[in-house]
C-alpha cells in the first residue's frame, strides 16, 4: 500500500507470506511483515525498514487520519535489487 501527502511517499511491500489454518475457510494466508520504503519528495532521499503487520496497520490509520491518501497498492515483494536487509553470514 501506498501512501501520500505533500512531504513524503510511505510504500509497504509484503514481506513474509505465512499459510494459516482457519476453521472456517481451511487454509489463510496472511501477511506478518512489511517492507516499508519512505520516499522524501523534496530531495529524492529513500529510507528502509522492516515492520510488523500490527505496526504497519496502526501507521496506515495514522497517516489517513492526517491527511494523507492512498496512492497505490502493492501486493508483491519489493524488489531485492531495491532493498535487502542485513544478514550475518558466518
Amino acid at each position: 500500500m501506498q501512501r501520500s501527502n505533500s512531504v513524503v511517499i510511505v510504500d509497504f511491500f509484503p514481506e513474509a507470506f505465512i499459510a494459516e489454518s482457519d476453521d472456517i475457510k481451511g487454509m489463510k494466508v496472511v501477511v506478518k511483515r512489511f517492507n516499508k520504503r519512505v520516499t522524501f519528495i523534496d530531495n529524492g532521499a529513500k529510507s528502509y525498514s522492516t515492520v510488523t503487520a500490527l505496526t504497519a496497520r496502526n501507521e496506515w490509520a495514522e497517516r489517513i487520519a492526517s491527511g494523507a491518501t492512498v496512492t497505490d497498492y502493492h501486493t508483491d515483494k519489493m524488489p531485492r535489487s531495491e532493498y535487502a536487509p542485513m544478514a550475518c553470514v558466518g
